[in-house]
């Protein structure tokens, strides 16, 4: 490949990081497409973890999809380490692009553990892979080691703080809208008869099935399973074997996903009178 006369290498050092940049793309591009297109992603070595995540609030960020900000990102670092400026310039480049991809990472991988709790396998993959490419520009890229690491953790830092202010763990609290007949009955016929409905404050899933309920809500019984949430009780969750949110308990089965009202009140039996 050439560009004013200059060759540019892909061989050695340059090569892999070409090639770590390609597949960290397709990775997220994976989990983009899973989201749109599949509706889940398949091989995820966590379980039920990559969609518990993908389903989650959190996997948009100002309204972007996580995953295609991270094929932007990896973009942007395979452009580098392939553009026509010089050795120096382009590991350059890569090092302080990749120091931002492992701060995000680091934020997203946070998300994870402490709020959401569910990992992701396909996220985990993509977080070693920027990690992996930071360590290889750095190993490469010449100057004050001490300033570099310095600078990068700096970077490091700032992404990961704007990350958090951008995208706050704090759950939007929003005004119930006020309740129909068929939604204080239904809610109130539900309680009755002991039905429970399992989530997650993290789950955008299970917001949308509070809001259905509007204000009647209240009556629901309602257990969170998440252990950041407010009042939590993950052992009964563990103990119900509930592993997707929302999961609703009705006459001693259960019914996973989001429902609408009508299905509720067909599975439960409710007349609506």
């Amino acid at each position: 490949m050439t560009a004013k006369g200059k060759k540019i290498s892909l061989g050695g050092y340059a090569g892999a990081a070409f090639v770590l940049c390609i597949l960290g793309a397709l990775v997220s591009g994976y989990l983009l497409v899973a989201d749109f297109l599949l509706g889940g992603a398949e091989f995820c070595l966590t379980g039920e973890g990559c969609d518990v995540v993908r389903e989650s609030r959190y996997s948009r960020i100002g309204g972007i999809p996580v995953p295609l900000l991270g094929v932007l990102g990896y973009a942007a670092m395979a452009a580098a380490t392939v553009s026509p400026l010089g050795r120096r310039t382009r590991w350059g480049l890569l090092f302080w692009f990749s120091a931002a991809a492992v701060g995000f990472s680091a934020y997203l991988t946070y998300l994870e553990l402490f709020i959401i709790e569910a990992l992701c396998s396909w996220c985990v993959a993509s977080a070693a892979i920027a990690v992996t490419l930071f360590l290889l520009a750095a190993s490469q890229t010449t100057g004050s080691v001490l300033r570099s690491f310095g600078g990068a953790a700096a970077v490091f830092v700032l992404v990961f703080a704007v990350s958090y202010s951008i995208h706050s763990p704090a759950p939007e609290e929003n005004p119930p809208s006020v309740a129909t007949f068929y939604q204080v009955g239904l809610a109130k016929y539900l309680s009755e008869r002991g039905a429970t409905m399992y989530g997650s404050h993290t789950c955008a899933h299970c917001e949308r099935q509070k809001e259905l309920f509007g204000g009647a809500f209240g009556y629901i019984t309602y257990v969170e399973c998440s252990r950041s949430g407010p009042d939590p009780n993950p052992a009964l969750c563990a103990a119900k074997n509930i592993k997707g949110y929302p999961t609703w308990e009705i006459g001693g089965e259960f019914h996973e996903g989001l429902r609408t009202l009508e299905q509720l009140g067909r599975i439960s039996g409710y007349s609506g009178e």
